[in-house]
């Protein structure tokens, strides 16, 4: 069963889960929209969407949300797994983040207005789309335009601006297309701006504002049987605040380079794609926060590359099973690699003897290959698939110069004992999955999924050897140190649910349980040197990356009903609850109980929308990481779309209507004094917001 509903709260769409044969547990957020056969979603520009991070966007999505540390730093959780846990590719290709506090979030370099489609893999991953998917799997793709059905050159684009009151902020876009039905070439480019941003009694949360521009220009050919289509990109990030973490963006500049490829060989299809990705990153906590004592003051210069590719062919195959009979179905084969590189070394330029090597040219390569079959078994709808994936990973010695007194004396013990040990490190990952539809009527589908995953250690939680929070972005204020003799992380899932839908209502309900062998997190570390570094840092012992077990289990599920040919209501319910099964305590930053309801209204040219969100309180927290509880909130947010002409669109609404001062679970703690808020508290979410956005399209 296939559908495609819009999203109220967006004002853009979603899909439903799709036939297995199509990857069923996928779903779609698509700015250009697209019909289905019973519901016909609104066509509207990008600009209509007020968020500036576009990981934003992923929370009107069932099961989905994000962990905040800054107005660019939204790092993505589904299902309560955030981070390199789940996987995102930008146009088919593995992603890559610079920072080792993951400042450049991966959808960071794909802003909202620039965004043709985010899709989300709903439940279990197939095992085609990504080699370590233990969380889920993302794709976001460029709008890039399309081809026309004609030999002459048309030429086609958009030009999309935005104001909003909460940051004093502005969004511009261009999109540029001059394409036929054999040749494209697009130019995009985007810039996003703002301040500080305002909270409930016209307060202030210091270091939150940002600047960032994005290019990208590309050339499309194709004929009846070959599609090809490569890709320059550039991302130019300055002067960004990351409060939750101890430094700031000074800057983020990342090349981008690409191919997809795609031909027709009879009944086979083959399919390819080639990357390089390489971010210069630069990181302080004196230039945008209030200075701290000449010796404290710090600096991060971080770099990093990756070359990826992937190669498949898929084939009509037909398959039987335990005797029953088969309709056609198809087999995929495939391969695909990611050689990653990255390299941080921190200074105190008041300093020029200080120097910390954090990581020191930390190489993770991985190769997979994998087999999948998708088709119709009796009334069944099938995908299965088995995929291997090795992931290698070392580095180079590391040091520290400049250090006075014990401090000294214990992190050169500390680079010692880690250039003396046991660097490199190979893991094998075998993946399997099962995924089941089956129609119980004209109306109701049942479907079912079945998981094995698993995850390498990140290069942070092997190779952090001096106790620091370059976590990935877990922005809890402790300090870490990485363990090299961390197993890999082995997720056990099912999936059950059914897709509904009459004539005026649908629902698509699901339910999960996860359990996670080896799941890596901070536990209290052993080593006395590490944790006496770690007292004279911040006055606390240091956490040491290390295997637990844990369990994850919730439901999530989107619903709507047609109250008339232009009234609607439409939204999404969330619950996951993480828990140690190896102690009594809650997973850290786990989003809480949330719903989403509006009520749409469109006819003619007029969209309206009201919108109700609403938190639970999260008592159910971490306290081995002294993880705050959280009170539960609610919002009202109102939008409205206009379209003046055929080619002009006014949009405009207010977030957070009646200016609540409220705290998202998923935020991390603040870290800049100069803010209404005292350091140690948990960010505020943002105050009202007017928006006003136009959108000229030709």
């Amino acid at each position: 069963m296939k559908r495609t509903t819009a999203l109220a709260s967006l004002f853009i769409t979603s899909l439903a889960p799709m036939a297995l044969a199509d990857h069923s547990h996928m779903e779609e957020i698509s700015i250009t929209g697209q019909k289905s056969a019973k519901i016909t979603p609104m066509k509207v520009s990008p600009a209509e969407v007020p968020v500036i991070d576009t990981a934003a966007l992923l929370q009107k999505v069932p099961g989905a949300n994000i962990n905040s540390n800054g107005a660019l730093t939204g790092i993505v959780q589904y299902r309560g797994l955030y981070s390199d846990r789940v996987s995102i590719h930008i146009d088919h290709s593995p992603t890559l983040t610079g920072g080792p506090n993951a400042m450049d979030t991966p959808l960071s370099y794909t802003p909202p207005m620039l965004l043709k489609s985010l899709e989300v893999h709903r439940g279990i991953a197939p095992v085609s789309v990504a080699q370590e998917s233990i969380g889920g799997h993302i794709t976001a793709k460029l709008d890039r335009g399309e081809f026309t059905d004609h030999k002459d050159l048309t030429f086609s684009g958009a030009l999309l601006n935005r104001v909003n009151s909460s940051s004093d902020g502005f969004s511009n876009a261009i999109k540029s297309v001059l394409a036929n039905k054999n040749h494209k070439v697009a130019v995009l480019a985007s810039h996003d701006e703002g301040d500080d941003t305002r909270i409930g009694d016209n307060d202030k949360l210091g270091g939150t504002q940002y600047r960032r521009s994005r290019y990208d220009i590309s050339y499309g050919w194709q004929n009846d049987d070959t599609k090809l289509e490569i890709y320059a990109g550039q991302l130019d990030t300055r002067d960004t605040g990351t409060p939750a973490l101890p430094m700031d963006i000074s800057h983020i500049d990342s090349d981008m380079v690409g191919a997809n490829l795609s031909k027709t060989f009879g009944d086979i299809v083959v399919s390819g794609n080639l990357s390089y990705n390489h971010v210069d990153h630069g990181m302080d906590n004196f230039s945008q926060r209030p200075e701290p004592m000449a010796s404290m003051f710090r600096q991060n210069k971080a770099t990093a590359h990756n070359t990826a590719w992937s190669l498949q062919a898929k084939w009509p195959l037909a398959l039987s099973l335990f005797g029953i009979g088969s309709s056609e179905g198809f087999l995929t084969v495939g391969a695909d690699g990611n050689e990653t590189v990255h390299d941080s070394t921190i200074t105190n330029p008041n300093n020029p003897m200080f120097e910390i090597k954090n990581f020191s040219d930390v190489e993770r390569d991985s190769y997979g290959i994998f087999t999948e079959w998708t088709g119709d078994i009796g009334d069944w709808q099938i995908e299965t698939g088995v995929r291997y994936t090795r992931v290698s990973m070392d580095s180079n010695s590391v040091y520290a110069t400049g250090m006075m007194g014990m401090m000294g004396v214990n992190a050169d013990l500390l680079a010692g004992n880690f250039n003396d040990g046991n660097l490199e490190k190979d893991y094998h990952n075998v993946d399997l999955v099962f995924n089941a539809s089956l129609p119980l009527s004209s109306s109701t589908t049942f479907n079912v999924g079945l998981g094995r995953k698993n995850r390498a250690p990140s290069y942070q939680e092997r190779y952090l050897w001096l106790p620091l929070p370059s976590a990935g972005g877990l922005a809890d204020g402790r300090s870490y140190i990485g363990n090299l003799r961390l197993d890999k992380e082995t997720s056990n899932e099912i999936t059950l649910g059914v897709d509904w839908e009459s004539s005026q209502a649908w629902a698509t309900p699901q339910v999960f349980y996860r359990y996670i062998d080896d799941y890596i997190q901070g536990v209290p570390a052993s080593d006395m040197t590490a944790n006496m570094v770690s007292m004279m840092m911040n006055g606390k012992p240091a956490l040491m990356f290390d295997n637990i077990d844990a369990k994850m289990y919730g439901l999530d599920m989107g619903y709507g009903y047609a109250l008339s040919d232009s009234l609607s209501l439409e939204g999404n319910l969330s619950y996951v609850r993480g828990k140690r099964d190896d102690s009594n305590d809650d997973l850290y930053r786990i989003a809480p109980l949330n719903n989403r309801l509006a009520l749409l209204y469109k006819k003619n040219a007029l969209k309206l929308k009201i919108e109700s969100v609403l938190y639970a309180k999260q008592n159910k927290v971490s306290e081995f990481n002294e993880e705050e509880e959280t009170s539960g909130y609610g919002i009202v947010n109102l939008s409205g779309n206009y379209q003046l002409t055929e080619q002009l669109s006014l949009s405009t609404g207010v977030e957070n209507l009646f200016d609540n001062r409220y705290e998202d679970h998923l935020a991390g703690y603040n870290r800049n004094s100069d803010s209404d808020i005292a350091v140690g508290d948990r960010l505020s979410g943002s105050g009202r917001n007017v928006y006003v956005s136009l959108s000229l399209n030709w």
